[in-house]
């Protein structure tokens, strides 16, 4: 009788001592395994450049990366046991623990929430920023190098490891900054490959491979599809699709940047604590809300120091500086809620002048910062051609514009509401912009960036356009600019009819005749808001803006042509006319 052989187990295989267990990845740049080392009797993670570095130069290039990585100690990194040579091959093995790599725990399951792989992405993005900061890029970013502790947070192993001829900044001898700034490039480009893969539930142009397919981004377009595993929010989506922008320039150019978008992010949807306030809070408490207007300060405190001051007069100096109408309505607001006096909010300048007295305006003027503000240290950058900072100029410009669309309300406003309120509606859609280039100007100037028209892809096309404010600000800050201004306003205590008209109408949808005195407000600041894009602009776009926004609100509001048109220039002469002390009664 024969006799039946049990089939054999097939033999495991191994590289050197290491029993390869599963392999995680084989990218253009590196071949990652999950391993067991005998000698430490447990597992690790193994990694080995795909390509063999050439003695002498490649490889003594190779190997001050990886010790340059292996010596970097962040909680985000992943530490690095041991670096040798077997067969002529180098190797680096990272500690694995009771971690798993993201491309086990995403076959595993459950299915991750947003908030689980955005949070997974800032940890990512934090070790990618202190490497980079020090020097050392990765060079292979992918699902089975990002591990994942039963805490649930993540952090980046093989960094240094990824080599082949072709990849940007791939280690050289004399490896300078230029070098250094393009590796940190790419990695940034592979962690937003990186994003879209977890949002997606697919790889970027079907490749898994992220150093592969970050090669192909530019020569073909990666956009965030609307068909992704769960919905993604359009600020976050924002943040994806500028990551792997087709152009370089509209992406993040370093993982700080991308870092502080996607924390924006998470605030924005934290409960209580955070939301948007949350990113302005503490400045707000140091540095104030907004400087006084160049000169208007001086104006203002001028008008103090004289009895008998007429309302009406003082009340027109305010108006023309909307960082003495912002602190005056929060400081007359929180006053009377804090002492119970009343129970209505307070809405208008002239009510807040009534109440607060001269004592009360004196310590309103002594809280107000004397323009630039915390802009200030911004001037010692200046040069001889360029006598005013960039952030001061952008600010001064904003708050001209804001100043514009508050009297461009106050005077189309009809008799059905407050002219005063009208001009706060206005200035209220504006809060944000104002907020941002004061607190974050370099955030503010990224933001200027993408929203620039790029070069034409070829010579027949037109320019790229550049993004809008909403998709700019969403992918820089993680934020809405128009929450921003409500969340600020609510916690200044403003009234609920301003945080309704600081959303403003939709430029794209028509607009309705208003139903009530609420929707008249916030019609009336859209249009004062809209009208100011033509200020600055040559004659014909000029008139063509107003013809437009006559043409949109003719019929809701019942203006002329006529009433946009005058509106827009006397508001500007206004604005723009000398600044003089209130007269005394």
């Amino acid at each position: 009788m024969a006799v039946i052989t049990p089939p054999s187990s097939p033999p495991v295989p191994h590289f050197g001592r290491f029993e390869l267990r599963q392999l995680l990845s084989r990218s253009l740049a590196a071949t990652t395994w999950r391993a067991m080392d005998p000698r430490l009797q447990h597992e690790v993670v193994l990694c080995v450049p795909r390509a063999q570095p050439r003695p002498p130069h490649d490889l003594e290039a190779w190997h001050q990366d990886v010790q340059a990585a292996a010596r970097l100690k962040h909680p985000r990194l992943v530490d690095v046991l041991e670096i040798s040579i077997q067969d002529g091959w180098p190797f680096v093995s990272a500690h694995r623990g009771a971690s798993v790599s993201l491309i086990e725990r995403l076959a595993a399951g459950p299915t991750p929430t947003l908030v689980e792989m955005i949070g997974w992405m800032v940890d990512v993005l934090e070790g990618l920023a202190y490497a980079h900061e020090a020097g050392v890029a990765h060079r292979d970013l992918g699902l089975h190098n990002v591990l994942i502790d039963p805490n649930g947070r993540a952090g980046v192993a093989g960094l240094g490891v990824g080599f082949m001829a072709d990849v940007p900044g791939k280690p050289k001898a004399n490896a300078g900054l230029q070098q250094q700034r393009a590796a940190a490039e790419h990695d940034v480009l592979m962690a937003g490959l990186l994003m879209y893969r977890l949002l997606a539930g697919s790889p970027a142009l079907d490749d898994p491979d992220l150093c592969s397919a970050a090669q192909r981004v530019g020569r073909e377009i990666v956009r965030l599809p609307w068909s992704a595993t769960q919905p993604v929010p359009d600020t976050l989506r924002a943040i994806v699709n500028r990551s792997t922008d087709r152009q370089q320039r509209q992406r993040y150019l370093n993982a700080r940047t991308l870092l502080a978008a996607l924390q924006g992010w998470i605030k924005t949807n934290e409960q209580e604590s955070g939301g948007p306030l949350a990113l302005l809070i503490d400045r707000l408490n140091t540095v104030g809300s907004l400087p006084s207007r160049p000169r208007m300060g001086r104006a203002f405190s001028q008008s103090l120091g004289k009895d008998n001051l007429r309302v009406d007069d003082i009340v027109d100096v305010i108006a023309r500086d909307p960082g003495l109408v912002w602190e005056l309505l929060r400081s007359v607001n929180t006053v009377r809620f804090q002492t119970g006096i009343s129970d209505d909010r307070v809405t208008t300048i002239t009510r807040s002048v009534v109440l607060m007295g001269q004592l009360g305006l004196r310590n309103v003027a002594s809280v107000l910062r004397p323009w630039p503000g915390a802009l200030a240290a911004a001037e010692s950058k200046a040069t001889s051609d360029a006598p005013t900072p960039p952030a001061q100029a952008a600010l001064e410009n904003e708050l001209r514009r804001t100043c514009i669309a508050g009297h461009i309300a106050r005077l189309l406003a009809p008799f059905s509401i407050s002219d005063e309120e009208a001009l706060v509606a206005a200035i209220s859609q504006r809060l944000g912009h104002l907020l941002v280039r004061y607190h974050f100007p370099d955030e503010a100037a990224q933001i200027d960036r993408l929203m620039q028209p790029g070069p034409p892809p070829d010579a027949t096309s037109p320019p790229t356009p550049g993004m809008n404010m909403e998709a700019a600000a969403g992918a820089v800050l993680g934020v809405d600019m128009e929450e921003l201004s409500i969340a600020v306003m609510r916690y200044w205590g403003m009234d609920d009819k301003l945080l309704q008209a600081a959303r403003p109408l939709n430029k794209s949808s028509p607009v309705r005749r208003p139903d009530d005195g609420g929707e008249m407000l916030r019609a009336v600041a859209s249009l004062a808001n809209e009208l100011t894009m033509a200020v600055g602009a040559e004659p014909t776009r000029l008139q063509a803006q107003v013809n437009h926004c006559f043409t949109r609100y003719a019929r809701a509001l019942g203006l002329s042509f006529k009433d946009c048109q005058e509106a827009l220039e006397t508001s500007i002469r206004l604005v723009d006319a000398p600044v003089t002390p209130a007269k005394a009664g």
